[in-house]
């Protein structure tokens, strides 16, 4: 298990061009069987904590253990905010649909606006027999068609060929110079961190963990639920600003101005709507580092498509393969937290590479990257649930952290 570890990271590092870091300054340990399934959890988070942590500091060497790295997959299920757990239960309404056609759509409705937009659009009541019953009339194409129209999160339930028939193979990581400055060395690097919900938010949460100055803008539009606030936000200043106001747009791109890292998580294309692309930014900011995550990656069918961790489980074929034939999510969303780490690995690499030959740098990835990468890594026999020896972990890494909030208990880093 560990040396597939090694190679997952050598891969990692070379794919992406990362020069002069050692893969075998990490020491990889445990076996990564905590979790039900043929997937390898503490794999993809742990291979992606460890480059961000080789790539923050090149010179160190470090033990990383891949069953705590497995436990950081559901962090935020387990956040206590003064000894009281903050967790909300998933939506009832969320979940697998069967369509008129024989197939099944993954609804995702955790969020209340997306819960609206996906009821309205259905005439459903608010209970799970009135949506089974809304859904059943529709065919996939047609249904997946007008939820996304509508803004909800949906995704059909696609077998592990029929997505990669409809993606494309790319790096777990894009880091791309896209402009020239002189080189520039931050030993504090401010971050402007305009991600929510968790994916995003994770990455500036590891940024500010490594010492970065993190400043996570909020949208009081769509707040993030608590647990995941309290997860992927410790150690950030925290503002909040409604960019369809004018003046508060033009802070945001007054606090970009001053910034060395720009994080956001938008969609495919909706940057360049918002003038907040790669392009523009750099332009008015040399040597300014543009990181986007988003769930799907442009130039493919699903560029457009909102989604979360779920979702991508349900598009990619994970679900599948998870319930061995029968739609079923993982124990624990896997493809957020490597997808926050990766990022903050793109981050660090392209900090490292403006301080060497300066530059501006737009690094990329996705969820829908690491559910490719974690498919081809799924074992031949699913593992049983081991809840007794899941729990002693649990109990064992915990980590309380004072903060203005009070006092937060979470995951401490597998990573020493």
């Amino acid at each position: 298990m560990t040396q597939i570890a090694r190679a997952s990271l050598i891969r990692l590092l070379s794919e992406s061009g990362a020069q002069g870091l050692d893969p075998t300054a990490v020491s990889f340990l445990g076996a990564d069987d905590l979790y039900a399934g043929p997937f390898q959890t503490g794999h993809v988070t742990g291979v992606a904590l460890a480059a961000a942590a080789l790539a923050h500091r090149p010179d160190a060497r470090f033990t990383l253990d891949l069953d705590h790295a497995a436990l950081m997959s559901e962090g935020y299920r387990h956040v206590l905010l003064d000894g009281q757990s903050v967790a909300a239960p998933r939506d009832p309404l969320t979940g697998f649909y069967d369509t008129s056609d024989g197939r099944q759509i993954f609804l995702h409705v955790n969020f209340p606006h997306h819960r609206q937009r996906a009821l309205a659009l259905l005439r459903a009541e608010p209970e799970r027999r009135s949506l089974e019953q809304a859904i059943r009339a529709w065919t996939i194409p047609v249904l997946d068609a007008a939820l996304m129209a509508a803004g909800a999160i949906s995704a059909p339930v696609l077998a592990p060929d029929e997505w990669r028939d409809l993606t494309q193979k790319l790096p777990l990581v894009s880091i791309d110079k896209i402009g020239d400055s002189p080189p520039i060395h931050m030993e504090t690097p401010r971050v402007i961190d305009f991600t929510r919900v968790l994916a995003g938010p994770t990455c500036g949460r590891l940024l500010a963990e490594q010492g970065a100055d993190v400043t996570r803008i909020d949208n009081p539009l769509y707040p993030d639920l608590m647990s995941y606030r309290l997860d992927a936000n410790r150690n950030k200043t925290e503002l909040t600003l409604d960019l369809r106001a004018p003046d508060q747009r033009e802070q945001l791109l007054h606090l970009i101005q001053s910034a060395d890292v720009f994080l956001h998580a938008y969609r495919p294309g909706v940057a360049e709507r918002e003038g907040l692309s790669a392009q523009a930014l750099c332009a008015q900011h040399p040597g300014l580092i543009h990181a986007s995550l988003s769930a799907y990656d442009e130039g493919t069918v699903f560029a457009g498509r909102r989604g979360f961790d779920s979702a991508v489980q349900a598009a990619s074929g994970m679900a599948m393969v998870q319930g061995d034939g029968t739609a079923s999510l993982l124990p624990t969303s896997p493809l957020d937290y490597a997808a926050g780490f990766l990022l903050a690995f793109g981050v660090n690499e392209a900090l490292r590479r403006r301080a060497r030959e300066g530059g501006s740098y737009r690094v990329r990835t996705s969820l829908a990257r690491v559910a490719s990468w974690i498919m081809d890594l799924r074992r031949t026999t699913a593992l049983p649930e081991n809840k007794e020896r899941l729990a002693q972990m649990m109990a064992h890494h915990a980590q309380d952290s004072v903060t203005p909030m009070g006092v937060i208990r979470h995951i401490a880093s597998p990573i020493f």
